[in-house]
């Protein structure tokens, strides 16, 4: 990778990782300001409830997501970035643009999301 394309790639996985902890706050700030709407009736307060849950679940994702950046940025720096995890191979350029902080090629990814389904079949007893 050439040296003015890593600090393109910094800036933009920077900017990534702005926009996520401005995303967050914005939904806690709505997560928060549900319940200080007043009481409604029970549906009201389920769906207050499910909405919560899921504004909270949202923000661990996009906390899973801020730590995959931030170790896609220590590779950038130490010279890494671009490398698969997995095999060692390049990553595809075209991963790279969709999934700046992607750790893995296509074919590895690939080959874990199918080991995954497998186990996953198989702890629900399906094959």
């Amino acid at each position: 990778m050439k040296q003015p394309d890593r600090e393109t790639i910094r800036k933009q996985l920077i900017s990534l990782r702005e926009d996520i902890l401005e995303e967050i706050r914005r939904k806690n700030a709505e997560a928060a300001g549900l319940g200080d709407e007043g009481v409604g009736d029970m549906e009201d307060l389920g769906l207050i409830d499910n909405l919560g849950e899921f504004l909270h679940l949202l923000s661990d994702r996009k906390r899973e997501e801020i730590i995959l950046i931030d170790e896609a940025l220590e590779r950038l720096q130490e010279g890494t970035y671009g490398q698969c995890q997995e095999c060692g191979n390049l990553i595809e350029d075209e991963r790279l643009e969709v999934r700046p902080f992607a750790r893995f090629c296509t074919a590895c990814k690939a080959r874990q999301e199918k080991e995954d389904h497998l186990k996953e079949g198989v702890a629900k007893g399906k094959l």
